[in-house]
């Protein structure tokens, strides 16, 4: 049997409810020549049942005898996967036709490419919905990573034998496995790029208690990684607990006392700061990607004063912010 050039890889772990809205985006692609690999995590909500109803020959199930997570379920799918390149959707986003042939275009103009991202919109169970979209530039992607993933996971097509590499995804990350895949490449020159077009829609769910449960495991997954990769940036080591105060001030912003925040702005402002001259960083781009990162984490604890009715501290920060960055 011919090797088909692409894996689609999907992992779903009693996700029915939007699993065949999903599974079908991938059966309607205008690129046909794919293998469909999806594994069940040993789904009890009828998950595998579904899967088995569709008798496309492209389609083939992997069933864990028993739970074991969805890092762990990711790469026994790239053991697995017989494609040159893994093609990312979760159990509940929802591909759009032209997601494969957008990227294969892509990969056929632009020579060899480890890890291609491509534009994504999420959107929300009120139909609210934003884009985004990952950097192409290597500068920009080494900047961008300092505080958060800076590809977008789902839609990706990430090279095989590249990622088999780095050992696949590191088991110690329930969370944040694919933000250490990125730092993981970006530290042995992997060619990392994106796709303008927008190719995938990602569901957001909502603030539920489960998902407000995983923000401390979370930012802790977040500033083990960040704390590596700015030891590449810079050469100097931050402390654990500057870089999960660095996290917290952009994902946690009514979590931190005003000192407490003071502090994460300046630690963020010495990486920038601190980066070594061996990158040949452009000025402009360090310029931007600083005053990006810190303007964020002033507007999200501007907001979160704004929605508990603080005037005073909306007022304190909003001039403090002005006073370090302008706007």
């Amino acid at each position: 049997m011919t090797k088909p050039f692409v894996t689609v890889l999907m992992t779903v772990y009693n996700g029915r409810r939007y699993l065949r809205q999903a599974v079908e985006s991938v059966f309607k692609q205008t690129f046909p020549d794919f293998e469909f690999l999806v594994v069940d995590d040993a789904s009890s909500d009828g998950s595998l049942e579904l899967l088995k109803v569709y008798k496309d020959p492209r389609i083939r199930i992997i069933q864990n005898p028993a739970n074991q997570g969805q890092t762990s379920s990711l790469n026994i799918g790239l053991h697995e996967a017989r494609g040159e390149y893994i093609a990312r959707i979760d159990a509940d986003d929802i591909a759009f036709p032209h997601w494969l042939q957008s990227q294969i275009n892509f990969l056929e103009n632009n020579g060899k490419v480890d890890v291609l991202s491509a534009g994504l919109v999420s959107f929300d169970e009120k139909g609210l919905n934003k884009t985004s979209f990952s950097p192409s530039c290597r500068e920009d992607i080494l900047l961008k990573a300092i505080i958060k993933s800076p590809v977008n996971h789902g839609s990706a097509f990430i090279r095989k034998d590249t990622i088999l590499d780095i050992e696949g995804y590191n088991s110690n990350y329930k969370i944040a496995a694919d933000y250490c895949v990125w730092t993981d490449l970006l530290r042995q020159n992997g060619c990392i790029t994106s796709n303008s077009d927008i190719v995938m829609a990602i569901r957001r769910h909502g603030e539920s208690e489960s998902e407000k449960n995983k923000l401390a495991l979370a930012l802790k997954e977040f500033a083990e990684i960040s704390l590596r990769h700015v030891q590449f940036l810079t050469g100097r080591d931050l402390t654990e607990e500057e870089s999960l105060l660095m996290c917290r001030a952009h994902y946690d912003e009514g979590g931190l006392n005003r000192q407490d925040f003071l502090r994460a702005v300046e630690i963020h402002k010495n990486i920038y700061v601190s980066l070594r001259k061996g990158l040949n960083l452009d000025k402009k781009k360090v310029r931007f990607w600083y005053k990006k990162q810190a303007r964020t984490f002033f507007l999200r604890r501007i907001y979160w004063y704004i929605i508990h009715h603080d005037r005073i501290d909306v007022r304190a920060t909003a001039l403090l912010c002005l006073k370090s960055i302008g706007f």
